[in-house]
């Protein structure tokens, strides 16, 4: 006779995509660990949302989301990246419009360019929208991996909360690399 035992351990708050996490004994309410990482998770009931801490921030787990469109760009052609956002509360001065095209994975986003504007906004008791745009030239050394792109506003006097959002696989990096395509045999025959 053979035995299998498993250990289901703790059931605690289950997080799509990142299994069951442990309530975490040494943190106020709202802090799980992830038992396969060991990373630490805040969820806000509020907004319904898991944050986990990257470069010093918190951010949005699942801030990315598949590109509804792909871009082809190659090495010294421009892409125009445009947000658009609705802000309401007290006057701010130079709030962050941050623009990025690199690499998302396991670790975060590697931001291979980047580009901010910076933007001051009225008093207002009414959500009023704001677009921002920043153009980049791609560069000649550009990888062909460098396909998201994610964009954020923050920071300011007060501080505006860091918000984000991003698309993955924004972009199909062409003309870096030599490529032949179609090719066949046109025709064979006797002579």
């Amino acid at each position: 006779m053979k035995t299998l035992d498993l250990d289901l351990g703790n059931v605690g708050k289950v997080m799509k995509g990142f299994g069951t996490l442990q309530a975490d004994a040494g943190q106020p309410a709202g802090w799980y660990v992830d038992p396969r990482t060991g990373a630490q998770v805040y969820y806000d009931p509020d907004s319904q949302t898991f944050y986990t801490m990257a470069g010093g921030v918190y951010i949005p787990l699942g801030y990315m989301n598949p590109a509804p469109k792909q871009v082809s760009i190659g090495p010294g052609q421009k892409l125009q990246v445009t947000i658009s956002y609705k802000y309401s509360g007290p006057a701010v001065s130079g709030a962050l419009e941050h623009f990025c095209v690199g690499t998302y994975g396991v670790f975060g986003f590697n931001e291979r360019m980047v580009g901010e504007n910076a933007r001051s906004l009225p008093a207002s008791t009414t959500p009023l929208a704001y677009t921002g745009q920043y153009t980049f030239t791609i560069p000649v050394d550009v990888g062909t991996d460098w396909d998201d792109i994610y964009c954020k506003v923050y920071g300011g006097t007060p501080g505006v909360p860091q918000t984000l959002f991003g698309y993955e696989n924004a972009l199909i990096i062409a003309g870096k690399d030599p490529v032949i395509s179609e090719f066949t045999i046109v025709d064979f025959a006797k002579v």
